[in-house]
């Protein structure tokens, strides 16, 4: 195995395992406590000596949407939607790690600024925007009638683009990389009709991040990823049409994010 592809992996795994562990740490903040799982919260309570960015204030969400009105019904529904959408986004995490494990060494590896370091820039690019302020409650109270369809909206939205993601991370698997790089030319699954299923997934994901951290500088960095993905898109797609002399039929017959009619 090149050294290159070693060090990847190894710093691939190791980031995962970090993600995930803050995802754990996290829990008491969102979904947050409801009746039948305040039990755990002597459990967390005895983290809270980590700093606030691993171990963030615990929230109550039952006790808190009770306040403004909403009904028993209302917030298990809101709960359940963020505790499935907390379990897919951890397992996808976790399957990021087993594909890039996985993965055999690049048959045509990435050179240069565009192909090396750019990605690498547009990977980092989404961490600033989920580290923007929260504002959903500052434009839609949660005394507003809109505020729980709203979130229910987002969530399910966050849900079906994660769902996609996943999907297309199984379907690509040994052909998984974040520079662009050529392994394996995949056609099957959701690349049969799109040629970046995960970049759509990316797109809606954080569409829905910008909609509850909505601020200009929110809406900025959220252009710069999409007009960079695109960028990057096209990057991949001429290393793909120099390594496999099929892709050129396969991209006229396909569409770049979405499908064509």
């Amino acid at each position: 195995m090149p050294r290159r592809e070693l060090w990847a992996k190894i710093g691939g795994c190791l980031l995962v395992v970090a993600l995930v562990s803050t995802r754990f740490l996290q829990l008491p903040r969102w979904p947050g406590y409801i009746r039948e799982v305040r039990g755990l919260q002597p459990w967390f309570d005895k983290l809270s000596f980590l700093p606030p960015a691993l171990m963030p204030r615990a929230f109550d969400l039952e006790v808190s949407y009770t306040w403004f009105g909403y009904s028993r019904g209302q917030i298990l529904t809101l709960w359940g939607l963020q505790l499935s959408l907390w379990i897919l986004e951890t397992g996808l995490l976790l399957g990021y790690a087993l594909v890039w494990i996985t993965r055999p060494a690049a048959t045509s590896p990435a050179k240069g600024f565009k192909e090396a370091v750019l990605p690498l820039l547009l990977v980092v690019l989404p961490f600033a925007i989920v580290s923007r302020p929260y504002t959903y409650n500052s434009w839609i109270p949660e005394k507003a009638g809109l505020h729980l369809g709203g979130l229910y909206a987002i969530n399910a939205v966050l849900i079906l683009a994660g769902i996609l993601n996943i999907v297309g991370l199984a379907a690509m698997r040994k052909s998984f990389a974040i520079m662009a790089e050529a392994r394996v030319l995949v056609t099957t699954g959701p690349y049969r009709r799109v040629r970046h299923p995960m970049y759509l997934a990316h797109f809606l994901i954080f569409l829905c991040v910008l909609l509850q951290r909505f601020a200009p500088p929110t809406l900025a960095l959220y252009v710069v990823f999409v007009l960079g993905q695109v960028v990057r898109a096209r990057i991949e797609e001429r290393k793909l049409a120099q390594s496999f002399p099929e892709y050129e039929e396969y991209r006229r017959r396909t569409g770049m994010f979405f499908p064509k009619l």
